[in-house]
This record gives structure tokens, C-alpha cells and sequence, in this order.
């Protein structure tokens, strides 16, 4: 069975899952993502995923004050969605889109609205990994979190914990 269009199938996300993580230096990398997202289901959803493709933490931050103080931390892949900002201003958001794409071996991915050509073309310009227009339901993305993880080994951006 097809998970996405990437080609990954659920097999391959249950191997992944079940995989122990490659250990640098006598000790177990750790691969932690953020989720910044206004939808708290698509939170959950995420969260939950994050875990079954073997990441070792996932933030989700609820409010403008929990997104600030995430801000400091490192993650391998932040997920921003911009079509339902965290609080407020839809601006904190996107700015934390730009801060996280601006740091070496982050995998930013942007979640937009389903016919928005401007964010498409804001987030591919900013250098997101991927862009996904219309997304409102996380149980098609798992296989985003195992490309995520294949990706990040590649790169050798896991931090020793």
C-alpha cells in the first residue's frame, strides 16, 4: 500500500519505526522535531506520528509564549503551518519558517492553504524542503517523518543527546 506519492510504503514506515537509530560515538542520536500549527488535532495528530517514525521528541508548542521558548531548541524537522497560525499573528508563524530555514541541517517543511500560489512560491523561496498546500489531516504525512529521518541520517545531522 502506497503512503504518499514519494513511494514509501507501509511497510517501509513500520521498518523504520522498528529500526534502532545508527549510534555515533557510543551513544543513540536523537532526532526532534517542532510542530507549530493553530489546528491542536493536526498537533496531536503530528505528535503522534513523530513518535512512530522514530523521532526521540517532538514540540508542539499550544501558544505564542511555548513557540518563543522552543525557539532556542535544536530540531531536524520543524513543520510550520501557515494557513492556521499559532495565536494571534499569523506573522509569528512565518517568521519562525524563516528562522528555522536559515539554520543548517533543519528540514523545514510549510504547510499552506490548498490554491495559494503566493505561499507556495514564499516557501519554495525560502528554501522549505517541502510544501504542503491543503493539508488538514496529519494520518497522510506519516511518511513524511520516515523521509524526514532517511534524510537527515544521509546528511549526518543527528545530535548526540
Amino acid at each position: 500500500m502506497m503512503v504518499v506519492a514519494c513511494g514509501i510504503t507501509s511497510e517501509e514506515v513500520r521498518s523504520l519505526a522498528t529500526q534502532a537509530p545508527a549510534v555515533r560515538a557510543g551513544r543513540l542520536p536523537s532526532l526532534k522535531c517542532l510542530v507549530v500549527s493553530g489546528d491542536a488535532g493536526l498537533r496531536g495528530r503530528l505528535h503522534t506520528m513523530s513518535e512512530l517514525g522514530g523521532f526521540t521528541g517532538c514540540e508542539v508548542p499550544a501558544d505564542a509564549t511555548d513557540l518563543r521558548a522552543s525557539v532556542d531548541g535544536e530540531f531536524q524537522l520543524v513543520i510550520v503551518d501557515i494557513s492556521r497560525p499559532l495565536g494571534d499573528r499569523v506573522n509569528d508563524s512565518i517568521e519562525i519558517a524563516e528562522e528555522f530555514a536559515a539554520r543548517p541541517g533543519t528540514l523545514l517543511v510549510v504547510c499552506g492553504s490548498q490554491d495559494s500560489l503566493d505561499e507556495e512560491l514564499w516557501a519554495r523561496q525560502l528554501g522549505a524542503w517541502v510544501y504542503l498546500p491543503g493539508v488538514s489531516h496529519g494520518d497522510a504525512l506519516m511518511s513524511l517523518f520516515a523521509e524526514a529521518r532517511r534524510v537527515s541520517d544521509r546528511r549526518g545531522v543527528f545530535q548526540v543527546a
